[in-house]
């Protein structure tokens, strides 16, 4: 829609509502401003409806330097009749306090699977019609595309499971049927960045490619989009104009804002078919996904793995990083080595939260990404070791044990048995054999791991402390506890002096001193140390950690032990819940947790 157009159409509906020549000729000749003769005519009137279609520049609504934003153009307030204008632009700056604006959003499965019954009914059933709505992302232009197509006898395509079937071989040409550019999928996008472009915002086009790198309809939070690596990919000398940028963007629809997530962060999203759409002929999608892994890395800086309140930021990466693998996993060069190293420090984060699941699912998406880069690649290890570690944690030590070795003995190959990475790994073998309770094995390898840290970092180092932490609890499983209850109390005495009571490692040295307390019957003391540490360890590492979740049930059995199980049921209760969906039905602390409850109802029912 232009002014030109505009004007006459709106001059011509003025006439057929009682405008005389004279009128008309007051116009032409300007004694006259033709929004005044219209308004007048319609606020003489009752209960009517204007529409004002394709409205995506409201400059066009300006009349004699009146604007639409100041409601005295060719739109205005009024409780005569409505106002409808159809519009790309969705900024209230640009249209004034009396407009109220309608976003239309993605349809939801059901409907847009109505609207696909409606346009070919013969096509297939609803649950059908219901998984082409989700393909299609519910954009209810893509849907009236489908639904058209599938209704003509002459398309190939017949069903709703073939049309989905068709898309992943032939997306831009199903995508780019239509009349003209405004109802072409594939087209109608592109007039908003060309309108935008004209604006005096050029720059958008080059941001949204590289945010349709990101995963399609998954917010993407704002925080952790680094304006000063946005601003030099998309050409900006001035960071500040990134935001404006971004504002743009949101105000044409091309990406939606919402506050979203636990913490309310502000998240952006892009719907999934504008990603598809964008990326399909984007002749620089390579320097595109670059900068959106320079995005991701940075963001991984920026965040803290045993952070807490870090763990919604972190989990919200996932996606993204997902498929940043998938992408550069048949790219040569450093891309893959940036998206392995980026999946590895955001799968250790969510290990840190005890999402050991998750943790476990992205390590293996990035492991079958970069299978191009060999098994000795010194990225591949780090995710496999990240791999065995979230194994261990939900009681797989066995499964985990030979991909540790694996680690140990391809680092020793290429780093030498001195390097720090390959004592960590072999540190984390005896963590493996501990739990599987091959107790010498395990301290042989703590012995080794010692050594060396010993002679590298020093008898004070925080790394050299967790193995004497390790080598601590040997006695501990071989039921010496008075051994055992002295030399973790030897280390929590040196790490209380160089890392600080609510050190991470400070704290879970206090916690074994606790368990080796309720092991000995000492259920007084076991309480107090509980009780004094629990809070702390809730506030390091959030309430579900593996650590807090095995405090609670030490806690939970002490008070058993001293018969004190009124509360208890319910605690038991709780902490099984939380354990069943953190580290899974079948791991030996939510079997003891099991076991715990059980024995508290039957000795209820005797």
């Amino acid at each position: 829609m232009d002014a030109g157009s505009l004007a006459s159409d709106l001059l011509e509906l003025a006439r057929s509502l009682g405008a005389t020549a004279q009128d008309i000729e007051d116009v032409s000749s300007g004694r006259r401003n033709p929004a005044d003769l219209l308004w007048g005519f319609l606020e003489a009137r009752r209960d009517w409806l204007l529409i004002i279609d394709n409205a995506d520049d409201p400059e066009a609504l300006t009349v004699h330097g009146r604007t639409a934003r100041d409601n005295s153009g060719w739109i205005r307030p009024t409780s005569a009749g409505l106002v409808l204008i159809t519009s790309r632009n969705i900024d209230p700056m640009a249209w004034g306090r009396h407009v109220t604006i309608h976003t239309v959003g993605w349809l939801p499965e059901r409907d847009g699977a109505g609207v696909l019954m409606d346009l070919a009914p013969h096509a297939g059933t609803p649950d059908e019609a219901r998984a082409l709505s989700e393909r299609l992302g519910g954009l209810p232009l893509a849907l009236r595309h489908a639904g058209f197509h599938l209704a003509s006898p002459f398309n190939r395509e017949r069903s709703f499971s073939a049309y989905a079937a068709a898309l992943n071989d032939r997306f831009p040409e199903l995508m780019g049927a239509g009349g003209d550019d405004r109802t072409i999928v594939t087209s109608t996008w592109r007039l908003t960045l060309d309108a935008l472009s004209a604006s005096g915002t050029p720059e958008a086009d080059a941001m949204i490619r590289i945010l349709s790198t990101f995963a399609g309809g998954v917010p993407i939070r704002v925080d952790l989009l680094d304006h000063e690596i946005l601003a030099r990919a998309c050409g900006l000398l001035d960071s500040s104009r990134v935001a404006s940028s971004l504002r743009a963007l949101a105000n044409t629809g091309l990406i939606t804002h919402a506050s979203m997530g636990p913490d309310a962060a502000q998240e952006i999203t892009l719907h999934p078919l504008v990603v598809e759409t964008l990326q399909f002929g984007d002749v620089d999608r390579e320097p595109h996904e670059d900068t959106a892994l320079e995005l991701i890395t940075a963001a991984v800086q920026a965040l803290e793995p045993r952070n807490p309140e870090h763990l919604a930021a972190w989990t919200s990466l996932v996606p993204h990083i997902s498929k940043l693998l998938r992408a550069t996993s048949s790219r040569d060069g450093s891309a893959l080595v940036t998206a392995a190293e980026a999946g590895h420090h955001i799968a250790v984060a969510l290990g840190w939260a005890s999402l050991y699941f998750a943790a476990i699912q992205l390590v293996e998406d990035a492991l079958t990404a970069t299978a191009s880069l060999g098994d000795e690649h010194q990225a591949v290890l780090d995710l496999k070791l990240g791999k065995a570690k979230a194994t261990r944690l939900i009681a797989h030590s066995a499964a985990a044990e030979p991909i540790i070795r694996e680690v140990v003995e391809a680092r020793e190959r290429s780093l030498g048995s001195d390097d720090l990475e390959t004592v960590y790994a072999r540190y984390e073998l005896g963590l493996c054999l501990q739990d599987q309770r091959k107790i010498a094995e395990a301290e042989q390898e703590y012995r080794k791991v010692l050594a060396t840290r010993r002679n590298v970092l020093g008898d004070d180092h925080p790394d050299t402390l967790i193995v004497r932490q390790a080598l601590a609890l040997i006695p501990y499983r071989l039921r010496q506890l008075t051994e055992a209850e002295r030399a973790l109390r030897e280390v929590h005495a040196a790490q209380l002096r160089i890392l600080g009571g609510g050190h991470p490692n400070t704290l879970t040295t206090r916690k074994f001193i606790a368990v080796v307390l309720v092991r000995a019957g000492r259920y007084d003391e076991a309480e107090r140390e509980i009780l004094a540490i629990l809070p702390t360890m809730r506030d390091v590492w959030g309430s579900e950690h593996g650590h807090v979740l095995s405090l609670r049930h030490e806690l939970a059995e002490t008070l058993v032990q001293s018969g004190r199980t009124r509360k208890v049921r319910g605690e038991l209760a709780d902490l099984l819940s939380v354990e069943r969906r953190v580290l899974g039905a079948e791991h030996p602390l939510t079997r003891r947790t099991v076991a715990l409850l059980e024995g508290l109802e039957a000795h209820r029912r005797t």
